[in-house]
């Protein structure tokens, strides 16, 4: 990757310009022609260096219930288990993570759905293996933006990043119309020059309508914030690792707090421990080696000093999508009732 790919991958991660002409403000920045821009985001497409650019959505807020869950599948089993997890439309994260429990999935259920009854129902369809739900008690951070800058001496400061608001303020409304912003939101933006002209039409309301809409639901928190996801891997952070802590309870606030200002942590949780499974504190962190996470994590445990801790490095990544939310699968409605 060349400086300015690396540039231009920086800036989409970390805000992208809700503007009628948002390729073209992105090269001002940058110095480079709209064309250009359009051309190099088009090929780190093609590269899988970029996933898409889109809407991140705060799914609670949209109504819906999700959960980190773990399950212990045996080895020689695993592949059928991933098989039925992977088939239902609310995973969109899904890990080997060596460990007891080693098949790690996020899921997320539409209102008025029993998260519990889908996580049971997927159990059994992988097999009946044990499996811990692991919701999120407290949110500390989230936001995934990646340190393309510090090598090789890139000419170029990181742009500027805001962290998302992790509360939202006035609640989601699931009228028809709010529904079909959010589909269509959630998609790959366009690579022309008006990008939100051309979903504007699609929705059959002004551009300028839209874009406001967009920040708005930014402002009350329905929306995370509007950028790029970037494949980790094929930019060169190779490793990720998900660690865990165990903590006094009435000290986690503040340790997760603590661990949410350091720039290594990309999400940081307070979830419930388990007998079987006895971590409160979560963190994930991105590096180029596993050498690299275990030395953050060292950082990390000192910071808050608590020692007793574990990384578990992502050895293979069956799915990772950007949740489809809304989604309309009357099959899969009555299969999640089984």
């Amino acid at each position: 990757m060349d400086n300015e790919n690396r540039l231009i991958m920086d800036r989409l991660q970390r805000s992208f310009p809700i503007d009628p002409e948002p390729y073209r403000r992105l090269g001002e920045r940058l110095g480079l022609e709209e064309g250009e821009v359009i051309g190099r985001i088009e090929e780190l497409k093609k590269q899988q260096r970029v996933r898409q650019i889109s809407a991140i959505f705060n799914t609670g807020a949209l109504g819906y219930q999700s959960s980190l869950v773990a399950m212990a599948v045996p080895e020689d089993c695993l592949d059928a288990a991933v098989r039925a997890v992977n088939a239902y439309p609310g995973v969109s994260h899904n890990y080997l993570r060596p460990a007891s429990y080693n098949l790690w999935f996020t899921v997320a259920v539409p209102p008025g759905r029993s998260l519990e009854t889908v996580v049971e129902t997927l159990s059994i369809r992988a097999g009946g293996w044990p499996t811990l739900i692991l919701p999120a008690l407290r949110k500390y951070k989230l936001a995934v933006v990646l340190d393309l800058l510090d090598e090789d001496a890139v000419d170029g400061a990181p742009g500027a990043f805001t962290l998302p608001r992790l509360e939202t303020g006035a609640p989601f409304q699931p009228s028809s119309t709010n529904i079909r912003v959010a589909r269509c939101l959630q998609e790959d933006l366009p690579l022309v020059s008006r990008p939100f002209k051309v979903w504007a039409e699609e929705l059959g309301m002004p551009e300028t309508e839209l874009m406001k809409l967009i920040v708005h639901w930014t402002n009350t928190g329905w929306i995370r914030r509007f950028a790029a996801v970037l494949n980790h891997r094929e930019v060169g952070f190779a490793a990720n690792g998900m660690v865990v802590w165990r903590c006094p309870e009435e000290r986690i606030d503040g340790l997760g707090n603590i661990l949410a200002a350091h720039s290594e942590v990309s999400h940081c949780y307070h979830r419930p421990a388990r007998p079987e499974w006895p971590y409160n504190l979560y963190a994930m962190i991105h590096g180029r080696t596993e050498d690299e996470c275990r030395a953050a994590a060292e950082r990390l445990s000192e910071a808050i000093a608590i020692r007793d801790h574990r990384i578990l490095f992502s050895t293979r990544e069956f799915k990772k999508i950007r949740l489809k939310l809304f989604w309309e699968d009357p099959a899969d409605e009555e299969g999640s009732r089984d």
